[in-house]
């Protein structure tokens, strides 16, 4: 997994000089500007926050749309490591939140956010309030290190996921059901070995159409409950798989038009098998890339 290699973690021994220039000037009103760097987004530079910033005089712009910092330039003006409550409270007007490659730890989701872009930090969730009614409909988290998804319960208008590049290894699909919208779930590059579906009934994500599950670790997929109704794009390569039922293909994803099944633990005679009866199901099957191995089936190896 390519991990974090372009966050910054705030030395130890710069810490304390940071908590010390905020709090000595906390007590004066302080109001944070746009930078003209970008168009019909508010950047904000030259801000740090951390669990000891009082906020409490502080004013942030009146605009839909904020980014913190100037990804995927450096910015080393930048430290935002917490987002509070009080935080959030002084962003009632903001929609879209850009907060990427700041070292957030800790990040309080208010109910009017519609757009959150949080990736190349170091979060392991988002603080949610279960009795909250979110807007949230995009949600990228990519390079993190989440190693649950229970945060995602309440975030029932969903419609583009990223998880990706993170430390997960165990998913209850389940979670997701409520967000009927979900429309692309991405979670390659994860450490994923176990899907479950704990619910009895079946799992409808009636507007999935992409579902990436690449470079994990699994060995089995179990889609027996799933009804994925639109999934167009399913991958899953570069897993651990040696086989996959048709039935489930067919029935879970009756509309599927791409198949990703390169880099697995393919049997030769299984994956033929597997092949002949996706080409009758009209399903393409495509490669991320070439492998070296003495014996494939349309470029896909196997033993």
């Amino acid at each position: 997994m390519d991990g974090h290699t372009t966050s910054r973690m705030i030395p130890a021994s710069s810490l304390f000089w940071i908590v010390a220039v905020v709090t000595a000037t906390s007590a004066s009103p302080m109001q944070f500007n746009c930078s003209t760097a970008r168009q019909k987004v508010c950047e904000i530079t030259n801000i740090i926050i951390t669990e000891y910033t009082d906020v409490s005089e502080w004013e942030f712009p009146d605009h839909p749309d904020i980014a913190f910092g100037s990804h995927p330039l450096p910015d080393d003006s930048t430290i935002i490591t917490m987002i509070t409550k009080d935080v959030s409270e002084k962003l009632t007007n903001t929609q879209n939140i850009e907060m990427q490659n700041v070292s957030l730890m800790s990040f309080f989701l208010w109910e009017h956010l519609i757009s959150l872009d949080v990736s190349y930090n170091y979060l392991s969730e988002l603080i949610v309030d279960p009795s909250a009614m979110y807007n949230l409909k995009s949600l990228n988290m990519k390079h993190n290190r989440l190693q649950s998804i229970d945060f995602l319960k309440g975030l029932y208008k969903l419609r583009d996921l990223d998880l990706s590049n993170n430390y997960l290894e165990t998913i209850d699909f389940s979670i997701l059901d409520p967000a009927k919208d979900l429309a692309t779930l991405k979670l390659f590059n994860n450490r994923i070995r176990t899907i479950t579906t704990s619910f009895g009934d079946m799992l409808h994500l009636p507007r999935l159409t992409v579902l990436m599950l690449n470079h994990n670790q699994l060995s089995i997929l179990d889609a027996s409950r799933w009804q994925f109704n639109v999934l167009q794009d399913l991958f899953l390569s570069n897993n651990r798989l040696s086989y996959i039922s048709m039935c489930e293909i067919q029935n879970s994803f009756p509309r599927l038009q791409t198949l990703y099944l390169d880099g697995n633990h393919w049997e030769c005679s299984n994956l033929n098998s597997t092949v002949s009866q996706l080409h009758e199901l009209n399903v393409k099957l495509v490669n991320h890339g070439s492998h070296n191995c003495t014996e494939a089936i349309e470029n896909i190896c196997c033993m």
